[in-house]
């Protein structure tokens, strides 16, 4: 999107943040009207955010219906964490490789917050903050670029079902705590596959929430 439209910005982000804080329903109809009245804007603004957020695949573009919140199938799902293992296990990689001290020091810091905090909300939002520093660090902008787009449809999956997951919030420190140790000894090939093994166990328990009733 221009960096020139700033109402279409500033729709753009305000739908995304809706969208991903499950605010929209699956298989729900989103209009103009009722958007640009609800933001306090023309139309024309929130049709350009409409289209961008339909070819990023937050939403789904219904030739003369207009545009619908996606209802996830599990190959969705499962073609979405295919992606997200492959190319944050790279990224990962690349951390290990150019980690500052300093930014080691903040990993260990998010780490420290995650497994303390007792908030199902921070707990999410610390774990995002945790994996989108890890990309950064590794200093390749096209990833990062790929990655937040990939990542922010990952969280539509999500349900609240995984917070009642037995175990699972354990075995995510637990897999932080692995894949940290293995960046701060600049060892990228077990920094790469013990992402990897994470990212699985996460699609493992999203496809249990799912089978569950989600």
């Amino acid at each position: 999107m221009q960096k020139s439209n700033g109402l279409a910005t500033k729709a753009y982000r305000k739908m995304r943040e809706a969208i991903l804080s499950g605010k929209h329903l699956p298989g729900e109809a989103l209009y103009e009207v009722h958007l640009a009245e609800r933001l306090g804007m023309s139309r024309t603004p929130v049709r350009e955010a409409l289209q961008v957020l339909a070819r990023e695949g937050f939403i789904d573009s219904m030739p003369g219906r207009g545009f619908l919140i996606p209802r996830w199938s599990l190959q969705d799902v499962r073609e979405l964490y295919e992606l997200r293992e492959s190319l944050e296990g790279f990224a990962t990689a690349c951390a290990a490789k150019n980690a500052t001290q300093e930014e080691l020091d903040e990993l260990e810091g998010i780490h420290a917050a995650y497994t303390e905090t007792s908030d199902w909300e921070e707990l999410v939002q610390l774990g995002d903050q945790f994996h989108i520093r890890i990309v950064e660090v590794g200093r390749n902008k096209r990833l990062t670029k790929l990655l937040d787009s990939l990542k922010a449809q990952i969280s539509m999956t999500r349900v609240s079902q995984l917070r009642d997951l037995k175990g699972r919030r354990e075995e995510s420190t637990g897999e932080h705590r692995a894949i940290l140790d293995a960046i701060v000894a600049r060892d990228f090939e077990l920094a790469e596959r013990n992402a990897r093994l994470h990212i699985r166990s996460s699609y493992e328990s999203t496809l249990l929430a799912f089978r569950l009733g989600a």
